[in-house]
């Protein structure tokens, strides 16, 4: 299966496990602990699949897996669900909310829409594109509303975005399922606190 194929099926599932984690948690229908304990099964799991191959599991792989994340087998889930509850820990439910949405939104059809139809060289990034970065930006910036205030929208948007076309710091990849959500969090609560009280 192409890489390409491969990129974009995952980032389809990024955002729609992103959003259906919305839904779930703004019916109150899972919480934290219902979180934590899917991460940590998936954790486990993961593990069991290093050691002797899963057949579900290896399918999956197959299918939404980076062959960079071989030494651990749903890296990228793992992390969406960290960040996940990263938000939901420590921000109120509207902001967790429109954290995990931007994390969802943004980090999935950035890189979709500039995969195939970016054009312009973003300066802070060597794989990304402007215009799917602006993009990106627009659409979180747009469900985020649904949620909080449109001024703390844009700026949680703005800034997760600029977080997320930086690939490395220091020659170390950020990993930004996690740096998303926080990042957007706290830009809405020191909007909250110090601009909008």
């Amino acid at each position: 299966m192409g890489r390409k194929l491969v990129e974009t099926k995952r980032r389809i599932f990024h955002l729609i496990l992103g959003l259906f984690m919305v839904f779930l948690l703004d019916q109150h229908i899972i919480g934290v602990y219902h979180l934590v304990a899917v991460t940590l099964i998936g954790f486990a799991l993961s593990f069991l699949h290093r050691k002797r191959k899963i057949g579900i599991i290896e399918w999956i792989l197959r299918h939404f897996g980076r062959k960079t994340e071989e030494d651990f087998p749903g890296k990228g889930a793992f992390f969406l669900l960290v960040g996940i509850i990263l938000a939901v820990s420590l921000f109120p439910e509207d902001i967790a909310l429109a954290s995990i949405v931007i994390l969802s939104i943004g980090d999935s059809i950035s890189p979709l829409i500039g995969t195939r139809f970016g054009k312009i060289k973003h300066p802070l990034s060597r794989d990304k594109v402007l215009d799917a970065s602006a993009a990106g930006f627009f659409l979180a910036f747009m469900v985020a509303t649904l949620f909080v205030s449109p001024l703390e929208a844009f700026i949680a948007s703005f800034l997760s975005m600029m977080i997320e076309s930086v690939d490395y710091v220091k020659g170390r990849r950020i990993e930004d399922n996690v740096t998303i959500p926080f990042i957007a969090g706290l830009s809405i609560l020191v909007l909250r606190i110090f601009i909008l009280t």
